[in-house]
């Protein structure tokens, strides 16, 4: 996060103040405020709500309709409850809405995008926000206090601890309570639990395979913790994570692994994002002999997708890997039928 000076801070509070006096929206509780907007999707009674986080308690007073979207996939995940955002956030910083976000948004007005790793806290407070969605981010106190100074935002669940770690239905059910939209939520959360639950049935060669999973960018390998929404979709299909991996965890999504300990890498399967523009494999890659010779390598037992030179770069590898890695019901539909085929051929060595 871009450290705030005082001179920032200051500035920031003058720009909050002139916004919330402009429009007559000072309340009470300056955490509590809301704007005035056009109406969204949902049910408005049932308002005022709480939600609980990591971070303490969040009122909102009335049903939101200036929500401004951080975290990652919290965009996507509003977009399928039919509630869109004036501006989100596209988790790797892309500047064009996804061939599927779009998808989900029909011809509904876009969002503005906006960046989640540094935010412009003066950019959001412009935006005039009723609600902030903080809820699947790094967990910075910081932002979240700057945030919440400029309007109600909510944060992950109290109970998680790794970056980007809320499960994809905590976010939408969190998100689907802020927004008056509870019984669309769990609507949206049944239908994509049950694509998962069918493509898991349909392949039962999945189940109790462990699985390796990361990227291999810049010269080295990282793999994805059990938190991560990528693993989290391979479990739900049966695979079990790599117990030698998972005992790595140090509260992110990923750790990077050094070339002595790519032995921990070896697995039923091994998935790597690894793959440029054109479908290539980083040739660092396959020319490393510790990576060459573990069994699952040599046995062809290894996936390939688009890696991180890629994600951003418009084409449908672009498409797969960011579906793949943001998740949420707009991700996991796009993305399964592509993924369950490769899977499939890596299980088998084909």
């Amino acid at each position: 996060m871009k450290s705030l000076n005082r001179t920032g801070t200051s500035r920031l509070a003058a720009l909050v103040t002139s916004l919330v006096l402009g429009a007559g929206l000072v309340t009470a509780c300056g955490a509590d405020r809301a704007t005035s907007g056009a109406p969204g999707a949902g049910d408005a009674t049932g308002f005022p709500v709480q939600i609980d986080h990591r971070f303490g308690s969040t009122k909102i007073e009335k049903k939101p309709s200036r929500i401004v979207a951080l975290g990652g996939g919290d965009m996507e995940a509003s977009i399928a409850l039919d509630v869109v955002p004036v501006a989100g956030a596209d988790w790797f910083g892309y500047n064009r809405l996804r061939n599927w976000v779009k998808d989900g948004l029909g011809d509904r007005q876009p969002p503005e995008l906006i960046m989640a790793s540094q935010p412009n806290f003066e950019q959001i407070a412009a935006l005039r926000p009723d609600l902030i969605l903080y809820v699947n981010s790094v967990n910075d106190k910081n932002q979240y206090d700057t945030l919440a100074r400029i309007a109600p935002t909510i944060a992950a669940p109290a109970d998680v601890r790794n970056v980007y770690g809320v499960y994809w239905q905590d976010q939408v059910r969190t998100i689907a309570k802020a927004t008056g939209t509870t019984a669309k939520g769990e609507e949206v959360v049944q239908r994509t639990q049950g694509l998962l639950d069918d493509a898991a049935k349909a392949h039962p060669e999945f189940a109790g395979k462990v699985i390796t999973a990361g990227v291999f960018s810049s010269g080295e390998y990282s793999v994805w913790m059990p938190s991560d929404p990528r693993m989290r979709l391979l479990r739900s299909l049966g695979f079990r994570t790599n117990p030698k991996i998972d005992a790595l965890d140090d509260g992110s999504f990923y750790v990077r692994l050094p070339d002595e300990q790519l032995d921990k890498l070896n697995a039923d399967l091994i998935l790597l994002a690894a793959q440029d523009q054109t479908g290539a494999v980083d040739p660092s890659v396959t020319a490393n002999p510790l990576f060459a010779t573990l069994p699952a390598v040599q046995a062809r037992h290894v996936v390939y997708f688009g890696g991180a030179g890629v994600i951003n770069s418009g084409t449908e590898s672009a498409e797969f890997s960011s579906a793949f890695s943001i998740g949420g019901p707009l991700g996991i539909k796009y993305v399964l039928d592509k993924l369950v085929p490769k899977l499939q051929a890596g299980i088998t060595g084909a």
